[in-house]
């Protein structure tokens, strides 16, 4: 098949009219077997149809640019999120690992007022600010306001997640560190607590009964012999049946009748320490039994080699008889 443009010629006599028409372009498809086809078209015509593929073209260029541009773009954006997702659960669990240890500082702040408590009920410190109890009350409130930060995560523009998950990692790690160093010294100061008061509530420390002294530690001339003999106690006047109370926290380990000493009860304490109550009109307690320190055991008598109501108390530490003048209060 052949194809052909023909361009008419005007003769000079019909040039003016030729030139006053538009100008038109004639196609001549030629079969093979002979057959003619032509197409004619004027050049606005063309011109046109040219102006029409060229601007498909950049738009079909535009359209191909913008849709690969969009394509990346979307292919970053999930990928944005994907990771916003993943730092989200991070923060996420660093909240409430946050949560946990503030929680462990509620607690190592409750141990830490119930030791000083103990301590101030023993009279072994001073009411006073504790630099501890402060100290895990700030860590506390850290803990306490970093947990809250995190609660409007998802409002948070995900080019920052970054930034918020390092922070939340720095705190959670430099409170970790302190709140381990917190406890650890906390129990070494429990223990320690707990150790002196258990010494604190051994050691004879209150008055058995009070009343006149009769009779102090050391040598004196005995009231019923007449000869000089150690005193190895403590003699308080009281009125019959005063009750006695036991001087320290401790184990009855005698109670009953002795010969000289009368009705008698003798207390073991702990770290050494043992008391005896002795010329008592009846005891209150029994071989065994574990009293407190301020407990009534017994009552003032004057059983035994005694002139009148009262009450011999001894100190012993170690099994040496001590003078109980020097664990009394002033």
């Amino acid at each position: 098949m052949l194809a052909r443009i023909f361009s008419r010629k005007s003769s000079p006599a019909r040039k003016t009219a030729v030139s006053s028409r538009e100008r038109r372009f004639t196609f001549l498809l030629v079969y093979s077997h002979g057959k003619t086809h032509s197409i004619s078209f004027s050049l606005t015509t063309l011109l046109s149809a040219l102006a029409l593929v060229c601007i498909s073209m950049v738009a079909l260029g535009v359209f191909i640019h913008s849709y690969i541009q969009t394509a990346k773009e979307n292919e970053e954006l999930n990928y944005l999120y994907d990771v916003a997702g993943i730092q989200e659960m991070q923060i996420q669990y660093l909240q409430e690992h946050l949560q946990e240890m503030a929680e462990r500082l509620r607690q190592a702040e409750l141990i830490e007022k119930e030791t000083r408590y103990m301590l101030l009920e023993e009279g072994l410190i001073h009411e006073e600010a504790s630099e501890l109890g402060a100290m895990i009350a700030s860590r506390q409130l850290v803990a306490e306001t970093t947990s809250r930060s995190g609660r409007s995560i998802r409002r948070i523009d995900p080019r920052d997640m970054g930034m918020v998950l390092s922070s939340l990692e720095q705190a959670a790690f430099d409170l970790d560190g302190e709140i381990a160093s917190l406890e650890e010294r906390l129990s070494d100061l429990r223990s320690k607590a707990e150790e002196a008061v258990s010494y604190s509530r051994a050691r004879p420390s209150i008055w058995p009964v009070y009343g006149n002294i009769t009779s102090v530690y050391g040598w004196r001339r005995h009231p019923i012999t007449g000869r000089s003999q150690f005193h190895e106690g403590l003699d308080i006047g009281a009125p019959y049946r005063t009750p006695i109370r036991a001087t320290a926290d401790g184990t009855v380990v005698l109670a009953g009748y002795q010969a000289g000493y009368g009705y008698t009860v003798r207390i073991r304490h702990g770290y050494g320490f043992e008391t005896l109550y002795c010329h008592c009109s009846s005891k209150n307690v029994r071989v065994g039994q574990k009293v407190s320190r301020g407990d009534v055991i017994a009552y003032v008598g004057s059983s035994g080699s005694s002139t009148g109501p009262h009450l011999h108390y001894e100190v012993i530490k170690n099994g040496s008889k001590q003078n109980p003048m020097d664990y009394l209060p002033k």
